[in-house]
């Protein structure tokens, strides 16, 4: 009879191994050579990410695959995809969580986004501060718009949160391309 695992968490790096990681890539990308990180290396850091669901996910389109605007339909938020609907992001005065919601600027209705929404195995909270691209990926799948403001407070929070300071300057791998970015505000 085989027991199943029940491993708390399968993450391999924490947060500040991950800025650290990011930090010395981002300062050494220009002495970095095939030498130093060969194309299989890469390959299995990769999939390493993207293996398991409960591991960690850098890749963040992957934990959106089976989701699409069809989903804000079935629970009867948005008739159509022509309906404009913006996401807005706040922080719980109780918890300091974040909260997403989305608008329907047509209707006026209000739908709280919760990972468990997005996937019934998720918990309902989304956690203290998300990567701008994790925010621009829900955003995208369900086709949703969001403000110049919205995105500069994710950014904040997220800054505050895994650096110390709202100010503090965001890796480039966690933020957007202009054009990106463009595609999705209001």
């Amino acid at each position: 009879m085989s027991q199943k695992k029940n491993n708390t968490s399968f993450s391999l790096l924490n947060q500040e191994e991950i800025d650290t990681l990011i930090d010395f890539l981002t300062t050494k990308k220009n002495t970095i050579n095939s030498d130093t990180l060969s194309q299989t290396s890469i390959d299995k850091l990769i999939m390493l990410f993207q293996s398991d669901k409960d591991r960690l996910a850098l890749n963040y389109a992957m934990a959106f695959r089976d989701l699409d605007s069809s989903l804000l339909k079935k629970l009867d938020f948005r008739n159509s995809i022509s309906e404009v609907c913006e996401l807005r992001c706040s922080i719980d005065e109780n918890t300091k969580q974040l909260i997403l919601t989305a608008y329907n600027q047509e209707t006026g209705k209000k739908l709280v986004l919760t990972p468990k929404l997005i996937n019934s195995e998720d918990g309902e909270e989304w956690g203290f501060s998300m990567p701008p691209t994790f925010f621009n990926h829900i955003a995208y799948a369900l086709s949703l718009k969001y403000t110049q403001e919205t995105y500069d407070f994710i950014c904040n929070v997220y800054a505050e949160h895994n650096f110390g300071s709202a100010s503090h300057k965001i890796p480039e791998m966690y933020l957007l391309s202009n054009d990106v970015l463009l595609d999705c505000l209001l």
